[in-house]
């Protein structure tokens, strides 16, 4: 039972996080943080062992490392390194390869529906005010957390996070 809430909250701060970073473009700290120690209390409670945790804890830091090194020269936003770090030790080796392919993917698609949205939002009924506060306004960022939950989710299928719900 606890496994299950154990997924079922991380999956749930994963959209929060997606929402979060459409409304303010930043994901706070305690997002990945909580995805993390839920983490820590889903590693023993799903028979994943003393290896697979241990592998997963690996391949989490190696994610990280990639993205800070991605954040440095300012590609990537911190929250969204955290929040793909975070989620790199769901998925572990070699899941993880996955979702940061569907990752990138949806973080292609996003970028190219936010460019063709932008052409039409000014035509929008929003107040000047609202649309620049908005992902629709020129120059804004791109909230990467929604591409990183899209591949989340997408990869979730393709993940032995699944397993946790068939036992």
């Amino acid at each position: 039972m606890l496994v299950y809430f154990c997924v079922s909250a991380a999956l749930l701060l994963t959209l929060l996080a997606a929402l979060e970073d459409i409304r303010r473009f930043t994901i706070s700290n305690w997002i990945p943080a909580a995805i993390i120690g839920l983490w820590l209390v889903f590693a023993p409670l799903s028979g994943m062992g003393w290896q697979g945790a241990g592998l997963s804890l690996l391949t989490g830091l190696a994610v990280l490392a990639i993205m800070i090194a991605l954040w440095m020269p300012g590609w990537l936003g911190g929250g969204d390194a955290k929040l793909i770090a975070a989620l790199s030790l769901w998925f572990g080796w070699p899941s993880v390869l996955t979702f940061l392919l569907l990752a990138m993917i949806c973080g292609g698609l996003l970028a190219a529906a936010l460019l063709g949205a932008r052409r039409f939002a000014p035509a929008l009924p929003l107040s000047p005010a609202r649309l620049a506060a908005s992902p629709l306004a020129h120059g804004a960022p791109v909230p990467y957390g929604v591409a990183i939950a899209g591949g989340a989710f997408w990869a979730l299928p393709y993940s032995p996070l699944l397993a946790a719900f068939a036992s």
